[in-house]
């Protein structure tokens, strides 16, 4: 065995470590020169392989949303004249157009772009519920719609687009740059949308059924001076008083001092509901007390009750133990012959037996009392009982008096907001939709809805059509209004599938008017209630609107949208299908 000095040993090591790290850095380099550096590696999860050299994954940016460019091969729009009264526009889907009506008359015409196939453009009755000049999608990767005017809550819109020259949009209208820019600038928020799939025009119309205006203060005036001075100078024949022509002659001034009366009859009819509300709280909290009082004389009453029966079943085995005494002291004092006693004796018997007797007769006398007193407290806590449950009713009428109070001031309350809300948009548009479906009358002021009644429709079986009444402008010295009007005609040729379940209450199908439907004979078959034809004559001016349908409102109905109608979601035809 070769030995190694001590001395040597550091040499040794020295020569290791070196030969060590010489070995080391061949390696690498080595692995260096490999011309695949990543062959036999171990990965974390365990296993060896070769798939080939690591690379850093790309970064991705989300893509910015592209700038919409004007078009320069377009041709400029012709400039669009300032509405003198509420625009009406109407899209024909057949067509591929968008004509803008001022007052019935066309102003202006543009070719459009519609929704293609599978995302087709819902058809009926809408209003621009807001406009954004720069906005972009959210449904479809941030895709520019400048000039957008959006016509339902779901996101269809027209806004400035390409138009290829048929339908290619996924529901929106679009138009061409400049048409878009020009109509911008000229419409309002809650400009009626027509959109239907045949190219409608608005016809002038008139009906004694209509709601007319309330005549001016100053031309009641006027008038009944006229009708009083011509008065004065015929004969008295003709019997005409003075001031006559303004007697039953309602005017706006009266209908706003009838609502000043009405809100102040509401703030204090509100004051005397609370005060009511009041009272029946107090009422009942009395009422409450004393039935909780009850509650606790029964608990008394009934331990009274147990207590004495205790005691008067005690008294009675006193009594019959008593009884039994006696009834064994005279069987044996009847067996002993009295001759052979003595006369100590025989008296002393005598005073034992008197003594039972008497200790008998009380014991009985003391049970009788004692069932007395008993049966006594008895009816007395039945009669506990009794009183108790009469509080108990009063409690609970009282506790029904509250809950009406509080019925009475909240229905106060909430007919004075509402007089408040008529009060601070009585200056805007009425806006009435009757439904043949539900029968009733809804009305909005500025989107928000004012009024919901029944109405009651003659033959109702009939389909009414659906009608767009529009009231453009005064006449006859504020005593009148022009209206027109657009009918929707029933469409042959698109259809949209419903799903099998229906989910929501527009997609149940409705029997609708044919093409011969005529909005005065709808409004002849309806009969509004007197209150609701006079509220609605004080609002009535231009840019009121009607709408008559058989359908209900659609569900895009909401309190930032006026009313929307789409009859293709209740159809009732088998024709050519749409999927929504």
């Amino acid at each position: 065995m070769q030995t190694i000095a001590k001395s040597d040993l550091g040499a040794v090591v020295g020569s290791l470590r070196v030969s060590t790290l010489v070995a080391f850095l061949a390696g690498g380099l080595l692995v260096a020169a490999t011309p695949e550096r990543a062959e036999a590696q171990f990965y974390q999860w365990g296993s060896w392989g070769n798939p080939g050299p690591w690379q850093p994954k790309p970064r991705v940016r989300r893509r910015a949303a592209p700038r919409y460019i004007e078009p320069t091969d377009e041709k400029p729009a012709t400039a669009l004249p300032k509405p003198s009264g509420p625009l009406v526009l109407v899209v024909s889907l057949s067509k591929q157009t968008v004509t803008v009506y001022d007052d019935g008359k066309q102003i202006a015409k543009s070719p459009i772009s519609s929704g293609m196939s599978g995302h087709p453009t819902p058809t009926g009755i809408f209003s621009i519920l807001e406009k954004n000049r720069y906005h972009y999608s959210n449904l479809y990767g941030g895709a520019p719609m400048p000039f957008m005017q959006r016509v339902t809550n779901s996101g269809v819109a027209m806004h400035a687009g390409d138009l290829p020259g048929y339908p290619a949009s996924h529901g929106c209208i679009r138009l061409p740059y400049s048409f878009a820019r020009n109509l911008f600038g000229i419409t309002e928020i809650g400009a009626r949308v027509v959109i239907s799939n045949e190219d409608l025009t608005p016809a002038e119309f008139n009906s004694p059924h209509l709601i007319g205006p309330l005549p001016p203060d100053n031309v009641v005036q006027n008038d009944a001076a006229t009708v009083q001075a011509a008065a004065t100078g015929a004969s008295n024949i003709i019997g005409v008083s003075p001031a006559a022509a303004g007697e039953g002659v309602r005017t706006r001034g009266m209908a706003a001092a009838q609502r000043a009366a009405e809100r102040n009859r509401l703030v204090t009819a509100i004051v005397e509901a609370e005060n009511a509300k009041a009272a029946a709280e107090d009422q009942a909290k009395a009422a409450t007390a004393a039935a909780q009082e009850a509650k606790e004389t029964i608990r008394k009453e009934r331990n009274e009750e147990g207590r004495l029966a205790e005691l008067a079943r005690k008294a009675a085995k006193a009594a019959d133990s008593a009884a039994s005494r006696f009834t064994s002291l005279t069987a044996k004092m009847a067996k002993v012959d009295v001759a052979q006693l003595d006369a100590a004796t025989l008296e002393k018997q005598s005073a034992e037996e008197v003594a039972e007797e008497a200790k008998m007769l009380d014991a009985a006398d003391a049970a009788a009392a004692a069932k007395r007193a008993a049966e006594a407290q008895t009816a007395k806590a039945k009669q506990a009982v009794a009183d108790a449950g009469a509080l108990e009713k009063a409690r609970k009428v009282a506790v029904e008096d509250v809950k009406q109070a509080e019925t009475v001031v909240a229905s106060a309350k909430d007919a004075l907001a509402a007089a408040d809300a008529l009060e601070a948009r009585k200056d805007y548009p009425i806006s009435v939709f009757i439904s043949g479906k539900t029968g009733r009358l809804v009305a909005k002021l500025g989107f928000v809805q004012v009024m919901d009644v029944p109405v009651t429709i003659s033959e109702p079986g009939r389909p009414l059509g659906t009608h767009v009444l529009t009231a453009t402008t005064f006449t006859d010295g504020e005593k009148a209004l022009r209206w027109h009007s657009v009918t929707l005609k029933p469409s042959q040729t698109v259809q949209y599938a419903r799903r099998k379940k229906r989910r929501h209450e527009d997609e149940v199908p409705v029997v609708a008017g044919g093409h011969d439907a005529d909005p005065a004979a709808a409004l002849e078959r309806i009969d509004i209630p007197k209150e609701a034809v006079d509220q609605l004559a004080e609002l009535m001016k231009p840019g009121s609107s009607f709408i008559i349908s058989d359908y209900g409102l659609s569900r895009e109905t909401s309190a930032r949208t006026e009313f929307v109608v789409e009859p293709w979601r209740s159809r009732s035809d088998t024709s050519e299908t749409r999927y929504y």
